[in-house]
Formats: structure tokens, C-alpha cells, sequence
């Protein structure tokens, strides 16, 4: 490991975020009333002394214009056979419609603050019976549960798990999407994924952990859930690091999810879409959590508390909390501004 000495670059999960010089102290970083006239390819100067350790020095800082506009959640769901399996009582596929669609639901009770699209996606036989993947898709919009239950509510299980032929799909569709905001992808399925090439034996693990990663590069993190036990930890692993855009295989891990019940169902697109919808920063770099406290975070020029205002969720993200997450959710620009002393930032 060694100790990173440039200036990092941190975005609102997928959102576009630019790095600035951040060596200009005294200076409160705000853009007017609504921060109107911020700009994201050229942030203010951080709020922080140039030598905020004098004992210890800067190894690493974050100054980045970041945007609280309503994001976009495409639902990418696994639409083959084997999701009509047997579920705590259902089966696959119903459950996982109802965690999503239900009265109760992600989508019901977030629609007015995400916007959702659907792509459902399976094959036939891929390449050997015409179109892969074939998708079942809902562009995404606000309060949108009425045009992705006409088309979720009628479909079921069929088919094939073309599962990165379909990230790269949706992935097009995401640019072509001309909203604001950061996208994410969420994917859902139970299976290993096969290919269009060869839907049979199930050996696309590689395509979909390159796909994941394009998708990132290109400003779309991918979080993956699978609906029972079928797909091995290791692809789970695989793709929610490929998904964050930590190296594959490596020693830092990002979080995926197995749900083995209806509840765990709930608990993971919850989790996953809650997150999405609040304050969770992703570092370019390493911060020992041990260490985090010593670093300081500032909103619009107004430093935040750490443990109060601000915590470390692990090593590469960090939540603003309470009422400076509220304001970060109003709609507009906001400037975020971060250092953290040498032997905080480590980078691999």
C-alpha cells in the first residue's frame, strides 16, 4: 500500500462530480441562495487551511460540486425459468415482484422521490432463438409504479440469464436518458449468468463482471442481489465489486446481497435503493475508519461533525447525515470538501 498525495475526486454515488484544486483556504464555498452559480467542472476552493496537519501533513483531499437532483434506479430483473422456484411460501419471481411493487413496496413508496425505470431480461436460447437479450423495458420517471406494473404485472419466468448482454442494454438505455441526477443499476437475479453465444452451460460470469465494470467507467454503479442461494459468492463478489469499481479479486470488498426469504428480499432492495436515495459519498482512495475521525468534511463551507453529521460506512464511503443530508436532497448544487491527514488516505 502506499500513500496517495493527488487530490481525490469524490461523487454522490454515480453522480458526476469534478475535482478541483482544493489549495485555497478562507473561502466558504457556497454559490448564492440556491448555489445557483456553482459550476462541477470547477469547484470552489476548499474551506480548509493549506495545512490543516501541521504534525502530520495532507495525503489526500476531496473538493468536488455535487447535485441533490432526484436519481434514476433502473431495475434490471432476472427473467428466466428458474425464478419461478420455490420462495418462502411463493416463488422467486412473484416475491420479488411484490417487494418492489406491492402497496408497500420500494417502488410505491419511493416513486415521488426516484425515479424508476424496469428492464425485465431473459432469452430464447440466445442467439439461436433471434433477439439477445430480450428485454421488457420502462423507461424511468417519477411516480412511474403504473407503467411498470402494466408491464411487470403481466410478464413471468421464461428463458435464459443473458445477464451481461443485458447491464451493457441498460447501460445505453441509462445515456440515452437526458435527466439529471446519478443513475444505478439493481440487479436482481438467481442464477449464475449464461451468454448469448452460449446459453448453455451457464459460463458468463466474465462477461457480466466486464460488463459491471463499463458500466461504472461510464458513471453507472451496479448493486446485485440474488434471490436464493443458486449464484455462487464468489460472482456475487465479482459484481458488487465490479459494480463500485473496486478491483476484482482484490483485498477490499463491496457489500452484495442473498436473499434466502421474502424478508431478506425487502431488506436488500430497501437497503440498496434507501442508500441510493440518501448521502453516501464513494471515495476514490482507502480511509482507515479507524483513523477517520481526524479527517474533516465540509458542506457548502460549514464544517461537519464527525459521528454526528458525518460518519465513515467503510473504507471508500462516507454518509453526511441529519439536516446537512436534507440540504444536500434539496434539488441543487452543493460543494463538498474533505482532508484527511497522512496514514488516513491509503490508496492500493
Amino acid at each position: 500500500m502506499t500513500k496517495l498525495s493527488s487530490i481525490l475526486c469524490v461523487g454522490l454515488l454515480a453522480s458526476a462530480a469534478a475535482c478541483g484544486t482544493g489549495d485555497v483556504s478562507g473561502q466558504d464555498g457556497t454559490g448564492g441562495d440556491n448555489n445557483d452559480n456553482l459550476d462541477p467542472n470547477n469547484p470552489p476552493p476548499s474551506p480548509f487551511p493549506d495545512n490543516p496537519f501541521p504534525d502530520d501533513g495532507t495525503c489526500g483531499d476531496i473538493n468536488a460540486v455535487v447535485d441533490g437532483l432526484t436519481p434514476t434506479v433502473q431495475l434490471l430483473i432476472d427473467q428466466s425459468g428458474s425464478m419461478d422456484a420455490g420462495f418462502g411460501g411463493s416463488d422467486r419471481w412473484n416475491s420479488v415482484y411484490t417487494t418492489l411493487m406491492g402497496d408497500n413496496g420500494v417502488v410505491n413508496e419511493l416513486q415521488s422521490t426516484i425515479r424508476f425505470g424496469l428492464s425485465l431480461y431473459t432469452s430464447n436460447d440466445g442467439f439461436n432463438g433471434g433477439t439477445c437479450p430480450v428485454l421488457s423495458n420502462v423507461g424511468a420517471a417519477l411516480d412511474n409504479r403504473a407503467p411498470i406494473d402494466a408491464v411487470f404485472g403481466p410478464s413471468g419466468p421464461q428463458g435464459d440469464t443473458p445477464t451481461g448482454e443485458s447491464i451493457d442494454a441498460v447501460l445505453a438505455l441509462l445515456q440515452a436518458d437526458p435527466n439529471p441526477g446519478r443513475k444505478v443499476i439493481v440487479l436482481g437475479t438467481d442464477g449464475e449468468p449464461d451468454t448469448c453465444a452460449e446459453p448453455n452451460p451457464q459460463n458468463g460470469q466474465g462477461v457480466a463482471i466486464a460488463a459491471a465494470q463499463r458500466a461504472f467507467e461510464a458513471g453507472v454503479r451496479t448493486y446485485i442481489v440474488s434471490v436464493g442461494d443458486d449464484v455462487g459468492a464468489q460472482h456475487l463478489q465479482d459484481m458488487a465489486n465490479a459494480g463500485s469499481g473496486l478491483p476484482v479479486g482484490g483485498t477490499e470488498n463491496a457489500e452484495f446481497f442473498v436473499a434466502l426469504n421474502p424478508q431478506d428480499l425487502v431488506d436488500a432492495f430497501g437497503t440498496i435503493v434507501g442508500g441510493v436515495a440518501g448521502c453516501v459519498f464513494t471515495i476514490n482512495g482507502q480511509v482507515d475508519t479507524a483513523k477517520a475521525a481526524t479527517g474533516l468534511v465540509a458542506l457548502d463551507g460549514q464544517e461537519l461533525a464527525h459521528g454526528s453529521e458525518w460518519i465513515m460506512l467503510d473504507g471508500k464511503t462516507f454518509e453526511v447525515l441529519g439536516d446537512a443530508c436534507e440540504t444536500i436532497k434539496d434539488g441543487h448544487l452543493h460543494h463538498i470538501s474533505a482532508v484527511f491527514p497522512c496514514g488516513v488516505i491509503v490508496i492500493d
